[in-house]
Protein backbone atom coordinates (compact mmCIF):
# COMPACT_ATOMS: atom_id res chain seq x y z
CA UNK A 1 0.00 0.00 0.00
CA UNK A 2 1.35 3.43 -0.94
CA UNK A 3 2.29 5.91 1.75
CA UNK A 4 -0.47 8.38 2.79
CA UNK A 5 1.04 10.10 5.84
CA UNK A 6 0.85 9.73 9.59
CA UNK A 7 -2.06 9.93 12.02
CA UNK A 8 -1.63 12.67 14.64
CA UNK A 9 -1.98 11.13 18.08
CA UNK A 10 -1.28 14.24 20.19
CA UNK A 11 -1.71 17.98 19.79
CA UNK A 12 1.46 19.73 18.65
CA UNK A 13 3.52 21.62 21.22
CA UNK A 14 3.49 24.73 19.03
CA UNK A 15 1.17 26.15 16.44
CA UNK A 16 1.56 25.26 12.77
CA UNK A 17 2.87 28.04 10.51
CA UNK A 18 -0.40 29.51 9.22
CA UNK A 19 1.42 32.71 8.20
CA UNK A 20 2.53 30.76 5.14
CA UNK A 21 -0.42 28.62 4.06
CA UNK A 22 -1.10 26.90 0.74
CA UNK A 23 -3.62 24.61 -0.83
CA UNK A 24 -1.53 22.12 -2.80
CA UNK A 25 -3.23 20.48 -5.77
CA UNK A 26 -1.67 17.25 -6.97
CA UNK A 27 -2.66 14.83 -9.69
CA UNK A 28 -5.46 12.45 -8.77
CA UNK A 29 -5.61 8.70 -8.58
CA UNK A 30 -5.84 6.72 -11.83
CA UNK A 31 -9.60 7.19 -12.30
CA UNK A 32 -9.67 10.73 -10.84
CA UNK A 33 -9.21 13.56 -13.37
CA UNK A 34 -10.12 16.21 -10.75
CA UNK A 35 -6.96 15.97 -8.71
CA UNK A 36 -6.35 15.85 -4.99
CA UNK A 37 -5.84 18.71 -2.53
CA UNK A 38 -3.70 18.95 0.58
CA UNK A 39 -3.28 21.74 3.12
CA UNK A 40 0.26 23.00 3.61
CA UNK A 41 1.45 25.17 6.49
CA UNK A 42 4.92 26.64 6.26
CA UNK A 43 5.43 26.32 2.49
CA UNK A 44 8.11 24.02 1.07
CA UNK A 45 9.67 22.22 4.01
CA UNK A 46 6.48 22.72 6.05
CA UNK A 47 3.75 20.32 7.07
CA UNK A 48 1.12 18.79 4.76
CA UNK A 49 -2.34 17.56 5.80
CA UNK A 50 -4.82 15.45 3.86
CA UNK A 51 -7.77 13.10 3.93
CA UNK A 52 -7.49 10.15 1.60
CA UNK A 53 -9.52 7.26 3.00
CA UNK A 54 -13.22 6.56 2.53
CA UNK A 55 -13.54 6.63 6.32
CA UNK A 56 -10.40 7.33 8.28
CA UNK A 57 -8.39 9.87 10.22
CA UNK A 58 -6.73 12.73 8.36
CA UNK A 59 -2.98 12.40 7.88
CA UNK A 60 0.00 14.72 8.12
CA UNK A 61 3.47 14.67 6.57
CA UNK A 62 6.71 16.61 6.80
CA UNK A 63 8.58 17.45 3.57
CA UNK A 64 10.53 14.16 3.19
CA UNK A 65 7.32 12.23 3.90
CA UNK A 66 5.45 14.36 1.34
CA UNK A 67 8.10 13.58 -1.28
CA UNK A 68 7.69 9.88 -0.44
CA UNK A 69 3.89 10.27 -0.78
CA UNK A 70 4.29 11.85 -4.24
CA UNK A 71 6.68 9.13 -5.40
CA UNK A 72 4.79 6.10 -4.04
CA UNK A 73 1.44 7.38 -5.34
CA UNK A 74 2.86 8.49 -8.71
CA UNK A 75 1.61 12.05 -8.15
CA UNK A 76 2.96 15.43 -9.16
CA UNK A 77 2.17 18.92 -7.94
CA UNK A 78 -0.20 20.65 -10.38
CA UNK A 79 -0.38 24.00 -8.61
CA UNK A 80 -0.14 25.68 -5.24
CA UNK A 81 -2.55 28.36 -4.06
CA UNK A 82 -1.16 30.90 -1.56
CA UNK A 83 -3.78 31.68 1.10
CA UNK A 84 -4.14 34.37 3.74
CA UNK A 85 -5.28 33.21 7.18
CA UNK A 86 -6.26 36.27 9.28
CA UNK A 87 -7.09 34.18 12.38
CA UNK A 88 -4.35 31.52 12.63
CA UNK A 89 -5.36 30.40 16.13
CA UNK A 90 -8.89 29.62 14.89
CA UNK A 91 -7.45 27.70 11.91
CA UNK A 92 -5.19 25.78 14.30
CA UNK A 93 -8.14 24.81 16.52
CA UNK A 94 -10.20 23.63 13.54
CA UNK A 95 -7.28 21.61 12.17
CA UNK A 96 -6.69 19.96 15.55
CA UNK A 97 -10.40 19.13 15.75
CA UNK A 98 -10.42 17.58 12.27
CA UNK A 99 -7.22 15.62 12.94
CA UNK A 100 -8.78 14.11 16.06
CA UNK A 101 -11.70 12.36 14.38
CA UNK A 102 -12.46 10.20 11.39
CA UNK A 103 -13.47 11.84 8.11
CA UNK A 104 -16.17 10.33 5.90
CA UNK A 105 -15.24 10.84 2.24
CA UNK A 106 -18.24 11.99 0.20
CA UNK A 107 -16.58 11.79 -3.24
CA UNK A 108 -17.45 15.19 -4.77
CA UNK A 109 -19.03 16.99 -1.80
CA UNK A 110 -17.17 16.11 1.44
CA UNK A 111 -13.68 15.37 0.25
CA UNK A 112 -10.06 16.54 0.24
CA UNK A 113 -10.97 20.06 -0.89
CA UNK A 114 -13.72 20.33 1.75
CA UNK A 115 -11.18 19.32 4.41
CA UNK A 116 -8.78 22.09 3.39
CA UNK A 117 -11.60 24.61 3.07
CA UNK A 118 -12.94 23.92 6.59
CA UNK A 119 -9.58 24.90 8.07
CA UNK A 120 -9.25 27.97 5.85
CA UNK A 121 -12.74 29.30 6.55
CA UNK A 122 -12.33 28.72 10.31
CA UNK A 123 -9.22 30.92 10.13
CA UNK A 124 -11.02 33.68 8.23
CA UNK A 125 -9.61 32.57 4.88
CA UNK A 126 -11.44 32.14 1.56
CA UNK A 127 -13.75 29.42 0.34
CA UNK A 128 -12.09 27.43 -2.42
CA UNK A 129 -14.81 25.87 -4.50
CA UNK A 130 -17.18 28.04 -6.48
CA UNK A 131 -19.52 25.38 -7.78
CA UNK A 132 -21.84 22.81 -6.22
CA UNK A 133 -19.21 20.07 -6.35
CA UNK A 134 -15.80 20.17 -4.66
CA UNK A 135 -13.29 19.36 -7.39
CA UNK A 136 -9.71 20.49 -6.68
CA UNK A 137 -8.71 21.09 -10.31
CA UNK A 138 -11.62 23.54 -10.62
CA UNK A 139 -10.54 25.57 -7.57
CA UNK A 140 -7.90 27.37 -9.56
CA UNK A 141 -6.81 28.09 -13.08
CA UNK A 142 -3.25 28.92 -12.19
CA UNK A 143 -0.16 26.79 -12.56
CA UNK A 144 1.92 28.23 -9.76
CA UNK A 145 5.01 26.27 -8.72
CA UNK A 146 6.59 26.62 -5.29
Amino acid sequence: MAYEGEAMTACPAQMFTFGTTYAVVVTGAKANPYGHMLLNTGGPGGVYFQVSEVYGVPRFMNEPQFQRYLKENDKTIVTVIRLQIPKPKDAQLKLEELLSRKWLWGVVVHNCESFVEEVLVAGGGPKLHRRVLSLPMQSTNQCTPW
